[in-house]
């Protein structure tokens, strides 16, 4: 009887030893014990017609069941980085410390371009290509540190594809951290990474230059001008201003939205972005411009 309680105890003791240990893996991924906090937000060119976004979707949630999935938006102009990089950084702003991001518009998919995760200050973490699409999250939040993805247990099992590394690599990656592994474990930090040739807007005397750096769905125009540089002109409600736009100039109105003018008039105004927006009330400015992402942008106030 004695040996039998012996035995017992053993396996009780063995059985406790276990279960402190995964108690313990437990606590190590719990949200208490993390950066991340178990989104995922996506972000890309694919579209939504062909399987692109539902086989990333697939892969983070067999990785990752509980992951949340967020969809920026999956209609960015294909191969148009910079159109990307833009709404990637406005988006980004309003989600919580934690938050994981995949960001592929990749036209060098497949090149010798790296794979990467940006960890910002304000603890956002940024999985994609080492193409500049980073860049103004870089410039917006901050950089702790950019690693080259190079641990293979971060990625999709089996064969790398070439041409969809947002199933194989960066979508495995960011659920991996949102699901609580340290970002330190993706591979080697690196400092030569790519960024987009974005030159700071400026004051030059009486003129506000910048370049356009989104167009919207109505054809609205906002430049990389921010309301401190606004302000710092001192544009008041109704001033009038020369804008130009590439080859194109035309007299607008400083006002604070569209219906601020009448239909068809031409206006600028500080954007909920906080960036400086160029409109046509009911109208098209990109068509009234002739203008895109990258066209310089000059204005001058009417005195």
């Amino acid at each position: 009887m004695l040996l039998i309680n012996r035995k017992a105890s053993s396996v009780v003791l063995a059985v406790v030893v276990a279960l402190l240990a995964v108690a313990a893996v437990a606590l190590a991924q719990s949200p208490a014990q993390r950066l991340s906090n178990g989104i995922v937000a996506l972000l890309t060119d694919w579209g939504e017609r062909d399987f692109y976004v539902g086989a990333a979707k697939g892969v983070a949630l067999s990785i990752f069941p509980e992951v949340k999935l967020v969809d920026i938006t999956h209609d960015v102009e294909p191969y148009n980085i910079m159109e990307g990089a833009v709404t990637l950084m406005l988006a980004a702003r309003e989600f919580p410390a934690g938050t994981t991001f995949v960001a592929v518009v990749d036209p060098g998919v497949g090149t010798e371009r790296r794979p990467i995760v940006v960890h910002t200050q304000n603890d956002l973490f940024f999985v994609g290509p080492d193409n500049g699409i980073f860049t103004l999250v870089m410039q917006e939040f901050g950089v702790k540190a950019v690693y080259h993805i190079t641990n293979s247990s971060f990625m999709r099992p089996g064969k790398i594809s070439y041409s969809f590394h947002g199933r194989d690599i960066f979508t495995p990656t960011a659920t991996h951290i949102a699901a609580g592994r340290p970002v330190s474990e993706v591979g080697p930090v690196i400092d030569d990474y790519v960024l987009l040739d974005i030159e700071p807007a400026r004051l030059e005397g009486e003129a506000l230059i910048g370049e356009i750096i989104l167009v919207d769905v109505y054809g609205n125009l906002q430049a990389n001008i921010g309301a401190a540089l606004v302000e710092e002109l001192g544009l008041q409600f109704g001033d009038e201003v020369w804008v130009t736009v590439g080859d194109t100039t035309v007299r607008s109105k400083f006002v604070n939205t569209y219906g601020d003018v009448p239909v068809g008039d031409d206006l600028i105004f500080i954007a909920s972005t906080d960036l400086l927006e160029i409109a046509v009330n009911y109208g098209n400015a990109a068509e009234r411009f002739n203008a895109g992402i990258g066209s310089p942008v000059r204005i001058e106030p009417i005195r």
